[in-house]
């Protein structure tokens, strides 16, 4: 009994971990962040921002900034003071489809996504 209770907790592991690998972005507002419909930028594809210690107008602002230097071969790390960690995802082919940016200065922290 124990030997096929192992045998199918495997199976199950094995079988949820290229699952989790290709997970797509989840549009998620962590506690403590404010939640910033309205806030977008670059046609539309920099949205579904959130904010802590800051405002959601700032936050519009913040992205357009981003935006208006986001136009080379690299998303930019640092812009307006801020510092940004992005995540990329990616297809089954290895094309980036979406990326979630996450930007601090100080204690405000400024998150958002590209998605086409």
């Amino acid at each position: 009994m124990m030997r096929r209770l192992t045998m199918i907790v495997g199976l199950v592991l094995l079988l949820a971990a290229p699952a989790q690998a290709s997970a797509e972005p989840r549009y998620d507002v962590p506690r403590g962040f404010t939640r910033c419909p309205d806030a977008h930028a670059w046609n539309g594809f920099f949205k579904w921002a959130s904010q802590r210690h800051s405002s959601c107008a700032r936050t519009a602002g913040f992205m357009r900034a981003y935006a208006k230097r986001a136009g080379g071969p690299q998303m930019p790390r640092h812009v307006d003071g801020f510092t940004c960690r992005i995540h990329f995802y990616e297809n089954e082919d290895g094309d980036t489809y979406a990326s979630r940016h996450t930007c601090t200065r100080r204690d405000v922290t400024i998150r958002f996504y590209g998605m086409v």
